[in-house]
């Protein structure tokens, strides 16, 4: 007989349950037996709120764990509960059918939202619930508890609280239903993104990922692709109180996403035309819902893509009442092979008359390599031999004061040719680490004027795959203009965009410029300096006028 299909659960009630549903289906399409495995995970032993900062996807690392270590073979989770990043080597193989995502009320006097006394003890220790609750009832008052659907509707109809929140799908899994008092409004107290689906994943290149597909639901898939990019685009973590609810009725799929803080309060409701299989599409409606949530504009967002860092940005076009949307086209990583960074530290201890430094990821993946306290004491030996230090801008600068060294050089102009130009002339000897794709201007311009160079790769550059979600936006148009910030971003984005270089880009430099244009785009204007602030006003100049 062959090996039965192991899936991993929690304990509870509901995750049986849930875990039960997803291995009688798989043990009709595969015509293998499956067996419970129970796994003990770490929201299980904690005490604190699941919703304190810090405790993404409790219920889900074990899981994973055992998943990848080969202890099961399938695992489930209520979609809501997955973080939003993806893990490496686990791939979502499907999402069932969905159950209904509203939420409901549990009241010992079959009490609605409306009819609840004055000043009502509501249970659930849920941000986006208690937010959305408050909003409706400002009398309320909120207790947090714990524990699972059973015991939660116990504190409800034992008087403990007078009501708790809980989802309908939850509570219609364990076959309670007959103790709902009100379901809620999705339009009124909006859903948790992917509220009401479950989430079937397996090992990236396990055979079985196939059977498990033919669980998937169609409509529930793409309905909450659209909710969970949703989280994607506005950073949510466990505390962010963020609803979103998508809607599709054959042509039009509607999305509506709320979001509160300490700030604000903001409601966007976005309706486009799609195909049901289309997930990027729906993604993309998720990103550009995110942008409105976070500052409602008439003007649409601006696409910021570099790896890392785009904060700075988004908060000073923010500031000029311009939203964005952050989507990396490129990766960035340390090397793999540690050769180039033994010979430039080397080279280092011998003695050199210039380090110089062009990225902000160079210094952190040379030192990866080789160790941090062995690069930062050849660094401070090198200078006590009168080595200087070139970098091209102020973030590039703390990168390398942050292992103890001063900086000596900043161009006025920051970039390559800025280098160059404030560079003494006369020769010299230059340590250059660099990424897998940098340009070959400095290098070999600094060659040409008689420097011996030594220069290597410490961190690798390569352009995003599959397509980044937001190419979607720029070919609908919903793409206001493209902050680029390198060469390098400038090829990454017309790799993926092809013919389609009319929409307007603002870059921080002459050598992205020339870049940009030689690859087609429209180059709408050049920021006085990089900093997040004058590349704001550069972007301002252009989409609000």
């Amino acid at each position: 007989m062959a090996n039965p299909i192991r899936l991993g659960t929690r304990a509870s009630l509901l995750a049986r349950t849930q875990s039960a549903t997803v291995g009688n289906a798989l043990s009709e399409i595969a015509g293998l037996p499956w067996e419970e495995i129970h796994i003990r995970t770490d929201g299980d032993d904690t005490s604190t709120s699941l919703n304190q900062p810090g405790n993404p996807g409790l219920f889900v690392s074990s899981l994973r764990r055992a998943l990848l270590a080969g202890e099961v073979d399938v695992i489930v989770h209520s979609f809501k509960d997955l973080p939003s990043a993806p893990e490496p080597g686990i791939v979502l193989a499907a999402v069932p059918e969905r159950e209904n995502p509203c939420d409901v009320l549990v009241c010992r006097d079959g009490l609605t939202l409306a009819t609840l006394p004055h000043a009502a003890r509501i249970g659930t220790s849920s941000p986006r619930r208690s937010a959305m609750l408050l909003a409706q009832r400002p009398d309320l008052r909120i207790e947090p508890i714990r524990g699972n659907v059973d015991s939660r509707i116990r504190k409800a109809l034992e008087g403990e609280v007078d009501a708790v929140v809980l989802a309908y799908a939850g509570i219609a899994r364990i076959g309670r239903t007959d103790v709902i008092s009100e379901v809620l409004d999705p339009e009124v107290v909006v859903p948790a993104p992917a509220q009401g689906a479950l989430a079937v994943e397996c090992r990236e290149g396990d055979p079985l990922a196939r059977l498990v597909a033919q669980l998937q639901d169609p409509l529930a898939r793409f309905t909450t692709a659209a909710e969970r990019e949703v989280l994607v685009g506005i950073s949510a973590e466990c505390t962010t109180a963020a609803g979103a609810y998508a809607t599709f009725d054959g042509e039009e799929l509607t999305l509506i996403a709320e979001l509160f803080d300490e700030h604000q309060h903001s409601r966007v409701r976005v309706t486009r035309n799609a195909a049901i299989g289309d997930i990027s599409s729906a993604r993309a409606m998720g990103l550009f819902a995110a942008s409105k949530l976070m500052l409602a504009s008439d003007v649409n967002p601006v696409l910021l893509v570099r790896a890392n860092d785009n904060e700075a940005d988004a908060q000073a076009l923010a500031a000029l009442g311009i939203g964005s949307v952050t989507d990396s086209y490129l990766n960035m990583s340390t090397s793999l092979s540690r050769a180039n960074a033994d010979v430039l530290l080397a080279k280092l201890e011998d003695g050199v008359d210039w380090l110089v430094v062009t990225s902000q990821i160079a210094m952190p993946s040379w030192a990866s390599l080789v160790g941090r306290d062995r690069l930062a004491n050849a660094l401070a030996e090198a200078k006590l031999k009168g080595m200087q230090v070139a970098v091209v801008g102020s973030k590039t600068a703390e990168s390398v004061q942050e292992l103890g060294v001063s900086i000596d050089l900043i161009p006025v102009l920051p970039s390559a040719v800025g280098l160059l130009a404030e560079l003494p002339t006369g020769g010299g000897t230059v340590v250059f680490p660099h990424g897998s794709i940098a340009m070959r201007a400095l290098p070999d311009g600094l060659r040409n004027r008689g420097w011996t160079i030594t220069d290597g790769v410490v961190y690798e550059t390569s352009v995003v795959r599959p397509e980044p979600i937001s190419t979607t936006l720029l070919r609908s148009g919903d793409i206001s203009a493209i902050i680029l910030r390198s060469p390098s971003a400038a090829r990454a984005v017309a790799q993926h965009l092809g013919s389609r270089t009319a929409i307007p880009v603002i870059v921080s430099g002459p050598t992205t410029a020339e870049q940009a244009e030689s690859l087609g785009f429209t180059v709408a204007a050049v920021a006085s300096s990089p900093s997040a602030t004058d590349m704001a006003q550069a972007v301002a100049q252009v989409v609000l006028n």
